[in-house]
């Protein structure tokens, strides 16, 4: 029995056989460190820089013409070279550096759509690498000191406070009509506010007597509109 072999494939070249590169553009404003910036991503076989420049608005406008994947900025404080416009979400991911992890410059990136915010000092080559690379992805990369900026300005901010339930005036009631008054707004029924506060029915029938002679209302829709500030008691609802 005779075997026949099969013809192989041609073999793709190397550089077929990778995943695309995740295309880069570095705005630094200082020469020596955009060089720097430059020099450890072009190390990673998974990203090629396309191009650099300064960090002013113009010098970005003109990298999104080549259509980087991300865009790496060496900003200042206050998110100078984004002039405080919010990027486009179809627009290049944007990873930003920064001197200080101040709690407002990072929540003003975020705000504007800086995907990940790293603080000199705080990665080193390899994390810068992986944040450019997750950053392609859309995956936020922030440097413990900017979690840590954010997570205090959560525990250290007030929380609002609610309005009390209660009106701020009791109307003259006495403590036993206003616990009733709380009842009635409720939607209890008199046997229901009896059977609440352990008293007869005819009780709750005299307190509630009283609470409209104090309130001067005719019924239970007028005096809850007294009781929650709705209306003044001196007033009247035409007949």
């Amino acid at each position: 029995m005779t075997l026949y072999a099969m013809p192989k494939a041609p073999a793709l070249p190397l550089e077929d056989r990778l995943p695309p590169r995740v295309r880069v553009h570095v705005a630094e404003d200082n020469l020596v460190m955009r060089h720097g910036l430059r020099a450890v991503l072009e190390g990673n076989a998974r990203i090629a820089v396309v191009s650099e420049a300064g960090a002013d608005p113009e010098a970005l406008a003109q990298a999104g013409r080549l259509s980087p994947d991300v865009v790496l900025i060496g900003a200042g404080p206050r998110c100078r070279p984004l002039n405080r416009r919010p990027i486009c979400p179809e627009g290049p991911a944007v990873v930003m550096l920064a001197d200080s992890a101040d709690a407002l410059d990072i929540q003003q990136a975020l705000r504007l759509g800086v995907i990940s915010y790293l603080v000199h000092g705080q990665f080193d080559a390899d994390g810068l690498v992986d944040a450019v690379l997750s950053t392609a992805r859309r995956q936020r990369c922030l440097s413990p000191g900017a979690i840590a900026a954010i997570v205090e300005t959560f525990q250290t901010t007030p929380l609002p406070v609610a309005a009390p339930s209660t009106p701020p005036a009791d109307h003259g009631l006495s403590r036993r009509e206003a616990e009733l008054m709380e009842l009635i707004v409720l939607g209890r029924t008199n046997r229901e506010i009896a059977q609440a506060l352990y008293i007869s029915e005819k009780t709750v029938k005299n307190h509630v007597n009283h609470i409209y002679a104090k309130l001067s209302a005719r019924n239970r829709a007028e005096v809850i509109a007294v009781w929650l500030g709705l209306r003044s008691a001196a007033d009247r609802f035409a007949a």
